[in-house]
């Protein structure tokens, strides 16, 4: 690992995050005091946890070091959390995710969260609706402070930038950039929403000559200025267009206005996605991250005619260096991929896929290098009970001089899942033929046992995987891993892993252009270049418990008081149903209110009662507020009702169940898990993973569903390990199943003509 060389800073830059934490402090306990006694309470966790290196002759290295979260609902004053991690990493003290935050709190008209320490803030501050482009996250230290009123929403925040460190036990590497934004974000129609922004990149000429790897050719300006806004527009619920201009400001020679502009439309018979961009190199230069620079067209459509058929394509054609600098590499690509995928019968799955891509490369001072692909590949696969059998075929031709070069390989595999446990494994034979010619075979196994409270779970990998090897590569790394997870007594948890990584190939400027927004680099980092994990054994642990006080997190709010009587008076009831994909039935606790100033819950058999109403015209409908966590509300929430003395009005309402889904993503042991986008298809969800690469899916309704990793956002030479989307059934009363995404590292040698790296 390289480390920045950060410059001595003026007095009172610093401590800025640090301030903002004994602010915040000093701000909620003084609204404590004023709060009544019998506070809800909160929980938290507290971890010690720790991760071992060793490999190729070199010394042990350790990082090991203590966590601790918590979340607090305060009355009247918001939502409290926090969170400390230090940890020791070869003799340097380092921190984790170190913040205080409050939110929620009402103060002058709105909703404000003020956040102090790490905070984060995303590069798109509207809804984004394409996932061939990458835009990193915006990591600092510092303050953030957010403000919501109706249909808009503010945002502040200054601090250093900080990239995620460290490969499992995950630490904050500060950088020597300092970022500075403000944003508006605003509903100006039912279905438009509009967002403008203006940020300051700032960084001395001495760190930015210290620290070259943040900072890469083209990129390496001390200070830079953008104006950006974008737009969503949603005219139907399946259309979406989005839109967005972006100008930089440098003391450079040359710099472009950015724009970037296209459509979707999703249905269950057709998707379609289409966008044009054209970014600069100061798009948006963020340290330790590769955005931008590219320019061209992407179109993907994907046509589902049928329950057992579905037809897809996609195509681009980029082109960088749009200000013409004669000092920086020209590259050009074009790419285009179909596909089917379809249910035959017997209960066969079959899937096929032709994929193509042609670049040329010009480096001031060398040659022209000029390189056609072409990939086909086929996969069959059938369930049998408890097993499930798959045979895969891929052909590769790689046309570069001065040797043209074929690869073929073919794989049968194996799953067998049964209750408790589930086994598998494959094995492929690889043929290459050209300048050499070479056989060889590569073995793949996979097992898991889940016994109530113990899981054990174990992925090995062995041979040399040619395939990821050439620019059609999926996966950076080869992972091999064992590990066990247990739940302990009085809330404990303990979980160890051993695991191997190999790296498949190395960062160079033609796989950032080639690959930025595959799923093998996903918008690579150049900070990324400075890891390596070849050949590396890790062992990593962690024990936790969680802890919890008073009466724990609120899940909903006490009653009100009624009203006061009025002379003449009436009863509201009616019931609250749980609708589900099987029978309805009654839903008990479910918070109703009246006129939004009393509320009341529905009994076990789902009735709910207001008495003493006064006459006149009243609204009732599911308190939102203090609708519990695994419930949303049906199509109709609110009624309106006229109530008569001495009479009763009825109106009924309908909940939906939500589940949880819950998953986990594994990768090498260099690679940082955090951060990695997660999608719920169908529908735009998406989350990301925290440090340890656990994910979640809360509020999640009944229904079919895939979960697909979004490679665009795994580490530096990422590539998902097949496969990259897992269905899942949610079903009410059910708990979906873990739900496991393994990626790797790949590499190659700078140029990419190279296809196999024989020791």
């Amino acid at each position: 690992m390289l480390w920045p060389q950060n410059q001595p800073r003026k007095n009172g830059r610093r401590p800025a995050g640090i301030a903002a934490i004994l602010l915040m402090a000093g701000a909620a306990a003084y609204g404590q005091t004023s709060l009544p006694a019998a506070i809800p309470g909160g929980q938290g966790e507290i971890a010690f946890q720790g991760y071992y290196l060793g490999g190729n002759q070199q010394d042990l290295l350790n990082t090991t070091g203590t966590a601790f979260h918590f979340q607090e609902f305060l009355p009247s004053l918001g939502f409290l959390s926090g969170s400390l991690e230090g940890f020791g990493a070869q003799g340097h003290f380092q921190t984790g995710d170190s913040f205080l935050e409050l939110r929620g709190t009402p103060w002058m008209g709105l909703y404000w969260t003020f956040t102090g320490g790490d905070f984060r803030a995303s590069a798109n501050f509207v809804p984004f609706p394409f996932n061939n482009i990458f835009n990193p996250e915006i990591n600092g230290r510092g303050v953030k402070v957010q403000a919501v009123h109706g249909d808009t929403q503010y945002t502040f925040f200054y601090g250093e930038a900080t990239l995620t460190a460290g490969p499992r036990v995950a630490y904050r590497m500060m950088t020597p950039q300092w970022v500075t934004g403000a944003s508006a974000v605003r509903k100006v129609a039912p279905h438009w929403l509009v967002g403008a922004r203006i940020m300051q990149f700032s960084a001395s000429p001495q760190a930015i000559a210290d620290n070259p790897f943040l900072f890469p050719a083209g990129r390496d300006t001390p200070l830079v200025r953008t104006l950006a806004m974008q737009s969503l527009y949603t005219p139907y619920k399946r259309l979406k267009v989005y839109a967005e201009v972006s100008r930089p400001m440098a003391d450079v020679t040359r710099t472009v206005t950015s724009f970037l502009a296209g459509a979707t439309w999703e249905d269950t018979l057709l998707t379609v996605r289409a966008n044009y961009a054209s970014q600069g190199l100061l798009y948006f230069p963020l340290a330790g991250f590769y955005a931008g620079d590219r320019q061209g067209p992407f179109g993907e459509v994907r046509l589902h005619p049928f329950k057992r058929l579905e037809l897809y394509g996609s195509a681009s054609q980029y082109r960088n260096n749009l200000e013409h600098d004669a000092s920086l590499p020209q590259l050009n690509s074009t790419s285009t991929s179909l596909g089917i995928s379809t249910l035959l019968p017997g209960k066969l799955s079959a899937t096929g896929q032709v994929s193509t891509i042609a670049y040329t490369d010009q480096t001031p001072g060398q040659d022209t290098v000029a390189s056609k692909n072409r990939q086909i590949s086929g996969a069959l696969s059938r369930s049998i009970r408890h097993q499930t059998v798959q045979v895969n075929w891929r052909d590769i031709r790689m046309d570069m001089l001065p040797s043209p070069q074929r690869q073929r390989s073919s794989e049968v595999g194996d799953n067998y899942q049964f209750r408790h446990f589930s086994l598998g494994g494959s094995v492929r034979y690889q043929q290459l033929s050209g300048s050499e010619r070479l056989n060889s075979l590569f073995f793949r196994g996979l097992g898991q046992v889940n016994l109530g409270p113990f899981n054990a779970y174990a992925n090995v990998e062995v041979g040399n995987d040619m395939a990821n090897q050439t620019v059609f590569s999926t996966q950076a790394y080869r992972t091999s891993m064992v590990g066990v997870s247990m739940r302990l007594k009085r809330g404990w948890n303990l979980q160890a892993e051993v695991f191997r990584n190999q790296l498949n190939f190395t960062l160079n400027p033609e796989n950032i252009f080639l690959l930025e927004n595959s799923p093998a680099l996903a918008g690579a980092s150049p900070a990324a270049e400075s890891l390596s994990a070849i050949s590396q054994w890790s062992f990593y642990f962690r024990l936790s418990k969680q802890i919890r006080w008073g009466g724990g997190l609120p899940t909903e709010n006490p009653d009100q008081f009624a009203a006061k009587a009025a002379p003449l008076v009436g009863n509201i009831e009616g019931v609250v149903r749980l609708k589900t994909m099987g029978a309805a039935s009654y839903a008990p606790g479910i918070p109703v209110s009246l006129d939004g100033s009393q509320t009341t819950y529905s009994g076990p058999d789902g009735h709910y009662f207001f008495q003493n109403i006064p006459e006149g015209t009243h609204e009732v409908a599911l308190a939102l507020a203090q609708l519990p966590a695994d419930f949303d509300p049906g199509e109709s929430p609110k009624s309106r009702l006229v109530v008569q003395p001495r009479r009763v009005a009825r109106t009924d309402f309908e909940v939906l169940p939500l589940e949880t889904i819950h998953g986990a993503v594994h990768g090498p042991e260099k690679a940082p898990l955090e951060d990695i986008v997660i999608r719920l298809v169908p529908g735009n969800r998406y989350t990301t993973t925290n440090k340890e690469g656990n994910f979640t899916f809360y509020n999640v309704r009944e229904g079919d569903f895939e979960v697909a990793l979004d490679a665009a956002t795994l580490p530096e030479n990422g590539a998902v390990n097949a496969p990259a989307v897992l269905p899942v059934e949610v079903r009410a009363g059910t708990a979906p199943p873990l739900l496991e995404f393994t990626f790797v590292i790949n590499t190659t040698q700078k140029p990419i003509r190279k296809v196999l790296d024989r020791k």
